[in-house]
């Protein structure tokens, strides 16, 4: 029963020295080295510094992310760490710090604490030792002595052709892109109505901007969708004017429905919209009609006008008087003015 307690016990010693002592002493195979790439430098110059974690493979080494402001030093960049494996199957966990300095005298790398975590979770911290920089003055104490300010330091210029290849290129683009817009405002003024007081009834506007869209025979330059869009505003213009039917603004199938609900006969608003479905098959079904039957459209816009224009009122001349009485009496002379001419 001795011997069997004597077992159990030294099972337990032994669990007892994996947990405790073997960590414990893995941990002491941990070592922090921070160095310097060199101990002296004038004012800004930049220095590295590399931090070098040994440790078991397999622990993770957690390195803090600094300030600009690191105590008496400014952090110009960190890079990020990276573990690498060793001869003796330890590994280090490396990375590098770039700082500077702003005055001249000797300083020390302010503590810079890391997190060790070994396979078994447990966790510990190790401080990096300090290292020592000094900042030489490039001023001597017994230097007074003036001097003229240096030169600028020649740097290589690259060649500017480039550049001026690529403005010249950039002002002929802007140059043809100008000139596309002047090209297409002047189209568009030039076929545009004018816009100035019209005068006239709205039936003899639509005569005349009939016969000015024949003028620019645009269906000869292969242009139909303008010719159409013309002769269709042209109507509306007149269907809003002459017939009080709202027709700009709205599609042939609105246009249908206003024009329904209007004075217009029916016959006549079946050739209005007829015209209307014509010209949206040509703009939108991208149709291009025969130059004789888009000659026939405009003459069928005419008509349509004809049709549908005031019919002028004829003056009925005054009826001639057919016989002697019917001319007044009180318009005949006197009895006796007529005796008095007799007698003279």
């Amino acid at each position: 029963m001795n011997r069997k307690h004597l077992l159990i016990q030294c099972f337990a010693a032994i669990a007892l020295l994996t947990l405790f002592v073997l960590p414990a002493q893995a941990q002491g195979d941990v070592s922090v080295v921070l160095t310097a790439g060199k101990s002296e430098l004038t004012v800004g110059d930049p220095v590295k510094l590399t931090l070098e974690v040994r440790h078991p493979a397999g622990y993770q080494v957690i390195i803090p992310k600094l300030e600009q402001a690191w105590g008496d030093f400014e952090v110009r960049s960190q890079s990020q760490p990276e573990t690498i494996p060793n001869d003796d199957g330890s590994e280090t966990t490396r990375e590098t710090i770039e700082v500077t300095l702003f005055a001249p005298g000797s300083f020390q790398t302010p503590a810079l604490p890391i997190t060790i975590g070994d396979t078994a979770g447990k966790t510990t911290e190790q401080t990096t030792p300090p290292v020592s920089l000094t900042v030489l003055s490039v001023l001597a104490e017994e230097d007074t002595e003036l001097r003229d300010i240096k030169p600028q330091a020649l740097l290589d210029v690259p060649p500017a052709w480039p550049w001026i290849l690529a403005g010249l290129f950039l002002a002929a683009l802007l140059a043809g892109v100008g000139w596309l817009i002047y090209r297409r405002l002047l189209t568009k003024r030039q076929l545009a109505p004018s816009l100035v007081v019209d005068n006239r009834p709205p039936y003899q506007a639509a005569y005349d901007e009939l016969t000015r869209i024949e003028g620019l025979r645009l269906m000869e330059q292969g242009r139909p969708k303008e010719y159409y869009t013309l002769v269709t505003d042209g109507l509306r213009q007149y269907l809003e004017k002459q017939l009080s039917v709202r027709a700009f603004d709205r599609t042939t199938w609105e246009l249908k429905l206003a024009v329904r609900d209007s004075d217009i006969a029916p016959e006549h608003a079946r050739r209005v919209l007829d015209l209307f479905m014509e010209s949206d098959f040509v703009k939108f079904a991208k149709f291009f009609p025969e130059t004789r039957v888009a000659r026939q459209f405009i003459i069928q816009a005419r008509n349509m006008v004809d049709l549908t224009r005031p019919v002028p009122e004829v003056e009925t001349p005054a009826a001639l008087p057919t016989s002697i009485s019917d001319h007044r009496v009180d318009q005949w002379p006197d009895q006796s003015e007529r005796n008095v001419e007799v007698t003279a």
